[in-house]
């Protein structure tokens, strides 16, 4: 039997963490997707081959504007920060809501946002989770894994999974170089993560290093990444912010991330009143998509 077509979806393509247009993070956002099914959902994030896609929904809670839905090419995440600042942004820019707050309803849990407006660019603030500080982990096998050397590790500063809403492995180096030598390998990861997480596939491994005070540079590998390597990340970023704040002292600081990838990304973290993760986006087309549907 061959697949009903729902009636077109809006859909709006959004550069997130992006200084200028065509640089940061891309996000296909799926509008009015109440019917589409996960199979539908996650087929659609497949072909898009993007870090996620995402789609808004009814939401379920009287406290939520919308119900958003974050996949992978792989599976569907609880959380994710570069989607939800570039789902904020498409949702009020598709209302003409140029400067709104909006709660956003993930598996996760519940987000605020702002969101900042100027035509097709502006800014987005996300509060994230309040932080969970899980294990000190010993990081050389996946710096192995990853092609850094493990004297690179920094000396006062343990790798340690923290979550926002989704887990990281913030892995701190004591050189922004050592950031340069970072290579891929699905195979070579998997076996160095295997034990670590109830879900290595979605672990985001955050290589890090200060480049002056409050100016970090970041790379970021998972196993569910197009590529193995991700532009941005907004959900390792807060994870990051809050590591600095118990370990330094540190209440602000910005992140360079996806220079080595050519798809330049800044991401700015406060932590004075929360886990507050702020960038640049850039609406930078709109469209109608057909999807089939069960």
């Amino acid at each position: 039997m061959s697949p009903t077509l729902t009636p077109s979806s809006p859909v709006t393509f959004v550069d997130v963490f992006a200084v200028r247009p065509l640089e940061g993070n891309l996000l296909p956002v799926v509008h009015d997707a109440d019917d589409l099914s996960d199979d539908t959902m996650a087929r659609f994030a497949r072909r898009m081959r993007q870090p996620e896609t995402s789609y808004v929904q009814t939401a379920t809670s009287s406290s939520a504007d919308y119900r958003h839905r974050i996949f992978t090419v792989a599976a569907e995440l609880p959380f994710a920060g570069h989607p939800s600042l570039g789902t904020a942004a498409a949702y009020c820019h598709r209302r003409g809501l140029r400067d709104h707050e909006v709660v956003q309803q993930t598996l996760s849990g519940e987000q605020r946002l702002a969101v900042t407006l100027h035509g097709t660019s502006g800014t987005v603030s996300l509060w994230q989770n309040e932080p969970v500080f899980g294990e000190v982990v010993d990081a050389s096998a996946v710096l192995d894994a990853l092609t850094v050397d493990v004297a690179a590790t920094h000396p006062s500063l343990a790798a340690q999974i923290v979550s926002t809403g989704l887990p990281a492995l913030l892995i701190p180096l004591r050189d922004p170089a050592a950031l340069t030598t970072a290579s891929f390998s699905a195979t070579r990861l998997a076996s160095a993560l295997d034990g670590l997480s109830d879900d290595v596939d979605a672990l985001n491994c955050y290589l890090v290093a200060e480049q002056s005070t409050g100016h970090w540079a970041a790379r970021s590998f998972a196993l569910d990444t197009v590529g193995g390597e991700d532009p941005a990340t907004g959900s390792a970023a807060g994870p990051l912010g809050a590591y600095l704040r118990a370990h330094r002292g540190l209440l602000s600081l910005d992140i360079d991330q996806g220079v080595d990838m050519g798809e330049p990304s800044r991401l700015h973290v406060d932590t004075r009143e929360g886990i507050r993760v702020d960038g640049p986006v850039h609406i930078i087309g709109t469209g109608q998509v057909r999807l089939a549907h069960a």
